[in-house]
């Protein structure tokens, strides 16, 4: 089985608050859309949280209501995303692969998401990249095999380590979805129009 891991442990200084509680224009918070656009594919969902989201939590845990989705407060996840992602990765048991996603990105469209799935799962020894017109995306599917290299992240450069020291096993996916590159940084981002 291939899950998603999706953080939502940084700080959010760039957007002036908690970007993930942030609302799009329909009135959903950020961080529900990206939870569910990820539930919309995969059957199991983690959802990263900072060390002291405990609150947090439990709020989304209600808000989604979804036993398919499990919420980890990652105790490193000040020191960055990288030992976040690594804390993480001690939580995902016996899966084949896992998609990382970024909170943050709410536009990924579930027929991206099955595109990619299916690709991963033809190549469980690979790292799946989303491309959208030439720019690298969101999210990123690591096979099984890389999981150790996961787990020994650290910093805030998230697993751009793993996907440079492993360029032979990347499979780039060319698709037709600005949401793999479109993600909330400040306020006016979260208009879900296209530019």
């Amino acid at each position: 089985m291939i899950g998603a891991i999706i953080l939502a442990a940084g700080s959010s200084r760039r957007f002036g608050g908690d970007k993930r509680k942030a609302t799009l224009p329909d009135g959903t918070m950020v961080i529900v859309q990206s939870v569910r656009n990820a539930l919309a594919v995969f059957d199991e969902v983690l959802v990263v949280l900072r060390c002291d989201d405990q609150g947090f939590a439990a709020e989304l845990s209600d808000l989604l209501d979804d036993d398919r989705v499990r919420t980890f407060c990652a105790p490193e996840s000040e020191m960055g995303m990288g030992h976040s992602l690594a804390n993480a990765a001690g939580e995902i048991g016996d899966w084949d692969g896992v998609f990382v996603f970024l909170a943050d990105m709410p536009f990924i469209r579930a027929e991206t998401l099955r595109l990619l799935k299916v690709e991963a799962e033809g190549n469980v020894d690979a790292i799946v990249v989303p491309v959208f017109e030439g720019m690298d995306g969101h999210p990123v599917c690591f096979g099984r095999k890389y999981f150790s290299a996961l787990g020994g992240l650290s910093g805030d450069r998230g697993a751009k380590a793993v996907l440079m020291a492993n360029q032979e096993s990347v499979i780039k996916v060319e698709v037709e979805d600005s949401g793999v590159v479109r993600d909330v940084d400040r306020p006016e981002d979260l208009d879900s129009r296209e530019d």
